[in-house]
């Protein structure tokens, strides 16, 4: 599962140093909702800007289930006061689609051939009834650049800092 990523024609042109967020939706989101939030993510990201200046931008959704943005800070840095607004956006995107995006204790792994979301307490839960193991596939959504989320967005439970806490 290495270099996820890389392939992604929207990215193709981002700097490997570009700021990304990701955000862990408590729900899978059907085709038409990831449709919508696409097109949502797009019409943000094309006026988003920091100072009056367009930032180069994107996002992608991940999995059915993270929503991740992009910024090329090497084009324009980004601003506090741009960091607000897609702290706005996520939450407009929460409203509209009732999802929950801010919720840092859910974490997605690949269980029994599909990609799964559950709370830390869910995640050791599956681990004591052997559903999961370390070889398990975990989404790491503390990546903060482009090219740690290209080579390195998803991590071995045994290799993941969530296997400490669970």
């Amino acid at each position: 599962m290495n270099n996820l990523l890389g392939n992604t024609l929207k990215l193709a042109s981002f700097h490997p140093t570009s700021k990304v967020w990701l955000f862990t939706s408590d729900k899978a989101l059907n085709d038409s909702e990831q449709l919508s939030v696409q097109l949502d993510i797009d019409s943000f990201c094309a006026h988003w800007e920091s100072h009056g200046a367009i930032l180069k931008a994107t996002g992608l959704i991940l999995f059915s289930r993270i929503l991740m943005l992009v910024v090329d800070e090497s084009f324009h840095p980004i601003s506090g006061c741009s960091m607000d607004k897609s702290v706005a956006f996520i939450k407009m995107v929460e409203s509209k689609y009732n999802i929950s995006l801010f919720d840092r204790l859910l974490q997605s792994a690949f269980v029994n051939n599909d990609w799964q979301t559950a709370s830390t307490a869910g995640w050791s839960e599956k681990l004591k009834s052997n559903e999961i193991n370390l070889e398990t596939v975990f989404i790491d959504t503390l990546v903060n650049n482009l090219h740690d989320a290209q080579h390195h967005l998803t991590k071995k439970l045994g290799d993941f800092w969530l296997k400490r806490v669970i």
